[in-house]
This record gives C-alpha cells, sequence and structure tokens, in this order.
C-alpha cells in the first residue's frame, strides 16, 4: 500500500509541476504530504517555517497520518483527487477508503510551511472572474482584524479612485466560514467585493472567527453564543474602519448574509456608527422554525428518504428546545445542530424585528425567489413585520438562489453545484442602496 500511494502521489505531482515549473509551493506540499505519510517527521520537519517549529516536533509528525487514517476511521489512503492553488493556500484532496478530505497547506510570506490541516473536502474549482469586476478600479489587500485577543485574516477593497470611501463590512453565514464564503464553487464573498469595489465602495471580508480558532473561539466553549461567534469581531471591524484613512467613517455599512443578516439588527442596535444594514437572504422568523422549515422542505423534494431521519429528529429537538425543560444545563446531543444551550437561550430571546424598531437604521432587505433555505416566506415577514418605512428598501430576484446566484430551475442543494457569478442585479441595487 505505502508504495503503491507514492507511485500514484508521484505521478500526480509530476503532472501538476510539469505545468507549473516554477511553482515551489506545490512541491513543497507534495513532499510533505509524503513525508507524513511514510512516517518520515525529520523530512516532514525540515519543511515547515522556523516560526512554527516550536508548536510541533518530529515525533508528533510522525503519528499524524495514523491518527487520521485509524483515529478518524477514515480506512486506507486511495487516491489523490485534484487540488486548488488560491494564493498561499493549497487544496490537495485526498480519497480514503470510507471518506475523502482536503490537505490544506498554508505557505507564509517567504514560500515556506507554515500551516497544514486536513480539513471537510471542498470544490477546487478556480475562481472565475465575473464579468463586473474591473480589478484596474481597485487595490486588494491583506488586511488583519485584530478583535481582542483573536487576530482574523480578511481581505480589504479600496478603490483606486481619491476617497473617502464608503464601505461595506460583509458577515457570513452559519457555520465556520472563511472570507469568500465559498458556495460549491462560487465565492459569494469575493464575488460582492470586487463588484462593489469595481463600483467605488470599499469592502472588508474576513475569516469567521470559528473558522480560524475553532473551539478556542470562546473563553469557555461550552458557552460560545454569536457574540463570540459574530458579535465582537463585527463591533471591532466596525471601530476600525470608522477610523481608516480613505475611509468615510459616517458611511459605514454591514451586509450580513443569511444567518448574519438575521443578526445584522442587533449589531445597529449597539453600533452607532453604521450608517446602514444589508440583510441578505436573512431569516425573519425564530431560527429553529427556519431550520425545521430546510429539512421539510429538503425531505419533500428528496425520493430516496435521506432527510427523513433528520427531520424526525429536528422536529423532536426543536419541540424540546420550546418545552419547559430547556434550559441553560440541557445536554447539546439533544438540541438543534447539537449546539449548546447557552447558545440556543441567546438566539430564542432574540427577536430582529423588534430590535430593528427600537433602531431604525436604513435597511435594504434582498432575496432570492428560488432561496429554499431562506424562503420567501422569511422574506414576507419583514415586509409584514416592519411595514411601510422610508428608512427601508427590499427587493427580491427571480431565479435566484440563497448564493445570490443563478438558480437555473434547479431544486435544494444542487443549485451550488454549478459555477456562477453572484448576479449583477444584486450588485447594481446595493450600489444604489449605499450611494
Amino acid at each position: 500500500m505505502r508504495f503503491n500511494f507514492l507511485f500514484s502521489l508521484l505521478l500526480f505531482a509530476k503532472f501538476i509541476l510539469a505545468q507549473n515549473p516554477s511553482d515551489s509551493k506545490l512541491s513543497q506540499a507534495y513532499s510533505f504530504l509524503i513525508a507524513l505519510h511514510s512516517g518520515q517527521g525529520e523530512e516532514a520537519f525540515a519543511l515547515l517555517d522556523s516560526s512554527v517549529h516550536e508548536k510541533t516536533s518530529p515525533s508528533q509528525l510522525n503519528g499524524i497520518w495514523r491518527q487520521i487514517e485509524s483515529g478518524m476511521q477514515l480506512g486506507a489512503f486511495q487516491d489523490t483527487n485534484g487540488y486548488l492553488l488560491d494564493g498561499n493556500t493549497l487544496l490537495l484532496g485526498v480519497v480514503f477508503e470510507k471518506n475523502a478530505l482536503d490537505f490544506k497547506v498554508v505557505f507564509s510570506k517567504s514560500n515556506h510551511i507554515n500551516g497544514f490541516f486536513f480539513v471537510p473536502p471542498s470544490d477546487k474549482r478556480a475562481y472565475l472572474l465575473p464579468s463586473y469586476a474591473d480589478t484596474s478600479l481597485f487595490i486588494e489587500q491583506d488586511f488583519v482584524l485584530i478583535s481582542g485577543p483573536y487576530s482574523l485574516p480578511g481581505k480589504l477593497c479600496i478603490p483606486r479612485a481619491k476617497g473617502p470611501h464608503p464601505i461595506c463590512i460583509l458577515s457570513h453565514g452559519s457555520g465556520p466560514n472563511e472570507m469568500d464564503e465559498k458556495m460549491g464553487p462560487n465565492r459569494v464573498f469575493k464575488d460582492l467585493a470586487y463588484g462593489l469595489a469595481s463600483k467605488g465602495i470599499a469592502v472588508f471580508r474576513f475569516n469567521k472567527r470559528t473558522a480560524v480558532y475553532g473551539h478556542n473561539s470562546a473563553p469557555d466553549p461550552d458557552k460560545l453564543t454569536v457574540n463570540e461567534e459574530y458579535l465582537e469581531d463585527l463591533y471591532a471591524a466596525i471601530d476600525t474602519f470608522s477610523n481608516y484613512p480613505s475611509i468615510h467613517g459616517k458611511k459605514v455599512y454591514l451586509l450580513g448574509h443569511s444567518l448574519g443578516g438575521y443578526l445584522a439588527p442587533r449589531v445597529a442596535a449597539t453600533q452607532e456608527k453604521l450608517a446602514g444594514i444589508i440583510l441578505a437572504g436573512a431569516p425573519c422568523q425564530p431560527l429553529d422554525s427556519v431550520l425545521l422549515n430546510q429539512i421539510t422542505y429538503l425531505n419533500s423534494i428528496d425520493t430516496t428518504g435521506t432527510y427523513y431521519r433528520p427531520l424526525k429528529n429536528i422536529t423532536e429537538e426543536v419541540a424540546f428546545l420550546r418545552s419547559e425543560d430547556f434550559d441553560l444545563d440541557s445536554d447539546p446531543s439533544w438540541l438543534p445542530l447539537g449546539l449548546n444551550a447557552h447558545y440556543w437561550m441567546d438566539i430564542i430571546q432574540y427577536d430582529p424585528i423588534a430590535m430593528w424598531q427600537s433602531h431604525p437604521t436604513r435597511m435594504l432587505v434582498l432575496n432570492g425567489e428560488d432561496d429554499y433555505q431562506v424562503s420567501m416566506d422569511e422574506y414576507r415577514c419583514w415586509k409584514n413585520g416592519i411595514g411601510a418605512s422610508k428608512n427601508v428598501y427590499y427587493q427580491s430576484f427571480p431565479g435566484i438562489g440563497h448564493g445570490f446566484f443563478a438558480s437555473e430551475g434547479i431544486k435544494g442543494p444542487a443549485q451550488y453545484q454549478q459555477q456562477h457569478e453572484v448576479d449583477p442585479k444584486v450588485i447594481s441595487a446595493i450600489v444604489r442602496f449605499i450611494r
């Protein structure tokens, strides 16, 4: 097995390197993977950047592959499956007997390995520049957001035209999202950033704290809430760019996608520096109800029974969440998504419409009419709950799904398998609101 692995891996590496003869990152990544699989800790250690030497050792590296195959119950290695090199990050698909992972390798500025992870597999199609993006009109630069003890890598796009410029801060949907907010081969936040920056609006996007720090995102991981997952870092971003050169301090906007949009009124209620919020595919009803509606819909279009058990489980979990038995000591295994009781207690006590009414900032509500995750029922909930207001604007988009790209009439998660750009009509609606 070891010989077969090395032979197939070297053939794959040879093919890649023949196409990219000057790219040392690929060569290092493959050499590192071979060393890990072979238990050659010294060779793997030598490929690491000196800045991470104190965080590991050759002996620790020796056992990593055994942990991956046996500890994670993935079975034996089978093959490699595609790659994507994006800046300083390489994703290499690795297929095991029982599952597949991506081997993620991060390089330092000096092109040495300073981080590596095994992460859930992702689509590795290269990014396609959207039709409305003109990269000659803006500068994209690395920007690390400092939020208390946390450092969150991000990208700042600033128009080349003379400032000061309005800025739009992007807030992710649920889960440990990275800065581009990938959905299949699509990069929702990267498209938004390039589209808005091409129209004279600065944009900041960043890796979500839970994507960078995982269980260490809160002092007590068992008590993590949206305060640590979202709010603290958004407050830090708003403070940072309200006093940033070339940025107009009174034109700071927040765009929240999905769960990020659900929480946007909560951010605005405490942040006087915000000029407005944009809710993109944002739930309006209680989050547990939205989750139940999603699974019910998926069950209705599925003929294989894949979603029957999740529907049964979530129905029971939501019922418990709303019962008198639920309290802060409740076991997370009894709760939706396995999230802790503190997280859910915080969420179910939050009413986004009431929060907005307490601080009626300018707001734009956007929804795709083919969005199955946050359906048009949520869009109507916002309109009916708020009513007529000169501060609030609404727009829905036919033929558009949750990622704000074309759904092509496809139902369910298969919408995300095709590669599209965020629809230009969405970019235009946001520009009009901010301008």
